[in-house]
């Protein structure tokens, strides 16, 4: 990107439809506990992790490479798949919608939502920790919004991979995780949730 390329913002998650700030509140504070756990610093590569809270979805830990961290979130083994097959990302774009949380600096989000952030005060791990959520691909290439299915779901998501790796996750003798399968209840800004994890999701 040259320094007269407009950046490529995401979409103000306050303006997606039914989004209260509460929501966001509580989506933010989980996003900044799983930053500050650092799990792309525990898992070797890119591990795929099945998520239930309740929809079933596929996460990807990104950051092991010590470049983008957050994670990327497919609908389907199918998505997943595609997205390994794919000999370039934009290929994949075309071809497919995925959810993603990157951590970036202030600069990478949209107006509306930083002022958000200060007026209500909703915590971020640090200056490079702001959480950008998208929908990237098809119908693309513009950055999409998620929907407020994806938000929740993201919540609850994020929740219960800080309780993995707090308190769940072993690694065996080469440093790679061992086989578990979890359900864990608790609280969200929508009600009690109950999610359901289990790695490794799917050989890729």
């Amino acid at each position: 990107m040259s320094e007269t390329d407009p950046l490529l913002l995401p979409p103000a998650l306050l303006s997606v439809r039914g989004v209260r700030p509460q929501l966001l509140q509580s989506l933010f504070a989980a996003a900044a506990d799983f930053y500050e756990i650092q799990p792309w610093t525990v898992l070797k590569g890119e591990k795929v992790i099945e998520v239930q809270s309740p929809d079933p979805r596929l996460v990807v830990v990104m950051g092991a490479a010590g470049q983008s961290f957050g994670i990327s979130v497919y609908d389907s083994p199918d998505d997943l798949q595609r997205m390994y097959r794919a000999a370039d990302p934009l290929d994949a774009a075309g071809a497919l919608c995925w959810l993603a949380l990157s951590y970036e600096t202030a600069e990478y989000l949209d107006r509306d939502d930083l002022q958000a952030i200060h007026q209500y005060g909703w915590r971020v791990a640090g200056e490079a920790a702001y959480p950008a959520i998208v929908r990237i691909g098809s119908p693309g290439p513009d950055l999409q919004p998620p929907t407020l299915r994806d938000l929740l779901w993201l919540e609850g998501c994020l929740r219960a991979l800080c309780r993995l790796f707090v308190s769940h996750l072993v690694l065996d003798e080469q440093g790679e995780p061992r086989p578990i399968e979890l359900a864990i209840p608790f609280e969200t800004s929508a009600g009690l949730v109950e999610t359901r994890l289990r790695l490794p999701g799917m050989q890729v």
